[in-house]
């Protein structure tokens, strides 16, 4: 449940006006995506109050997906007296779940009743320019809470539109998950056959798994699917295809140095990988409802005390171990026909990263229940 909405547990959606019921927002029918709004937001009951066309409309469209998902929606009658204290909204209003966190600044109270404050963010949707600015601004919300200046701006411009157009196809968002997987893989796969342009191809791939891994999370928050499962089988996704890939890369490098040094420098590799993501997983296991690695950034890490070093130390390091840049650093590098000097410089930051990460859980441990 979001903040701010505790003050209500109810929402009555009645029809406002004429519009074209069949126009859809992001993927979803106008009407759908309310209501899926309110469920996010953390409304337990929903009441429709539609009239005949638009009744009719949801029954052969809306409903069988309503179903799908079990969100509790009843139906009244147009006339029906709505219970005081509950939201009161038109079917074609849009609204965003985070408003929610701002209750008193998007609904005001009226006659008993909390109705919508229409504003340039908050509006009644009955044209296709209505439509648009709705997408706009859904896509700002997400390109604004992405981090990563490769992600924002070079990844998300390019994964954002064949995410709208694939959300109107209903995809699971996990389907698209094990797609990149495969990419992810085939990448891997070229890397290990060693020749020039082979190479080039994974590194390729590699480039384009870590463009196309956005897609699937915002399919998943374009049609309100995101979910735990998906959470843990994007982060198996990405480090598979990460652990993959640098298990190429490293053969390379055996084939290339033969020494020594060159097994010390791998076994400290894949120890200080498995040490790291070991760090991360533990904490979302214990303390978060989410399975991707990004929260380990959002609930605990942006949340210490800034002032500490190895805080903002591991804040300020956090964009290079993020996969959009070291992917893009690894299709430049793979022109070369030389991928694997990169190897000793990806372990030692990898170490370095694990045991700086190790001392920040032990040192902040006892008061992660304090931070949530």
């Amino acid at each position: 449940m979001l903040k701010g909405i505790g003050m209500t547990q109810k929402a009555y959606i009645y029809s406002l006006q004429e519009y074209d019921t069949t126009k859809k927002v992001c993927g979803l029918y106008i009407l759908e995506r309310l209501i899926y709004t309110l469920q996010k937001a953390g409304i337990k009951y929903i009441y429709i109050m539609l009239n005949e066309r638009e009744q009719k409309f949801y029954d052969h469209n809306i409903l069988p997906h309503i179903k799908k998902r079990k969100i509790n929606v009843q139906q009244c009658l147009p006339c029906t007296v709505p219970e005081k204290g509950s939201l009161y909204v038109p079917s074609n209003l849009f609204v965003q779940p985070h408003y929610f966190e701002n209750f008193n600044e998007y609904f005001k109270q009226k006659k008993g009743l909390f109705e919508p404050v229409v504003n340039d963010r908050q509006f009644i949707i009955s044209t296709n320019d209505d439509i648009k600015k709705a997408e706009l601004l859904v896509v700002k919300y997400i390109i604004d809470n992405t981090g990563g200046y490769i992600a924002k701006n070079i990844n998300k411009r390019i994964s954002i539109p064949i995410s709208l157009q694939l959300a109107k196809t209903r995809v699971h968002p996990n389907i698209l998950t094990i797609i990149n997987m495969i990419v992810g893989f085939l990448s891997a796969y070229y890397v290990l056959q060693g020749t020039y342009w082979q190479v080039v191809l994974g590194g390729l791939l590699f480039q384009l798994a870590s463009v196309f891994d956005g897609v699937d999370g915002e399919v998943a928050k374009f049609t309100f699917k995101v979910s735990k499962i998906g959470g843990w089988l994007d982060t198996i996704g990405d480090n598979g295809t990460l652990l993959l890939f640098l298990i190429a890369v490293s053969v390379l490098y055996f084939k290339n140095t033969s020494t020594v040094a060159a097994s010390i420098i791998v076994t400290m590799l894949f120890v200080g990988l498995f040490w790291f993501i070991g760090m991360i997983v533990w904490y979302l296991r214990k303390f978060s409802e989410s399975g991707s690695l990004v929260a380990y950034d959002k609930e605990f890490l942006q949340k210490l005390p800034q002032d500490d070093m190895l805080v903002k130390f591991a804040l300020s390091m956090k964009y290079f171990t993020k996969k959009e840049f070291f992917a893009l650093f690894f299709f430049c590098i793979s022109f070369t026909g030389k991928i694997y000097i990169l190897i000793p410089i990806i372990t030692c930051t990898v170490c370095c990263g694990a045991i700086i990460l190790t001392i920040i859980n032990k040192k902040y441990f006892r008061i992660v229940d304090t931070l949530r």
